[in-house]
């Protein structure tokens, strides 16, 4: 660690680098879901599922998209909760 002041690390300096980096990590979990979703339809499917739970911002684009977005807990504690989408 440096002894050196650090006069660029300020409250607004740390809140717009956090939302800059909120907002790609949004996009890439939304583009993800679209070639997820892409790919689904291809196999003529008509929903698909993330082994993961997805950020609210997501699901909030996706259902402004016009899917249905639902959350899915785990039977047990061996089963991780996920979330799946259909149209």
């Amino acid at each position: 660690m440096s002894d050196k002041i650090r006069p660029d690390v300020t409250a607004d300096w740390a809140r717009k680098t956090s939302q800059e980096i909120l907002s790609e990590k949004i996009k890439k979990e939304i583009n993800y879901c679209l070639d997820t979703i892409v790919m689904a339809v291809k196999r003529n499917e008509l929903s698909c599922s993330f082994n993961t739970t997805l950020d609210k911002l997501t699901i909030k684009d996706l259902e402004n998209r016009g899917f249905k977005v639902d959350y899915h807990s785990g039977y047990d504690v061996r089963e991780p909760a996920y979330h799946s989408v259909s149209w």
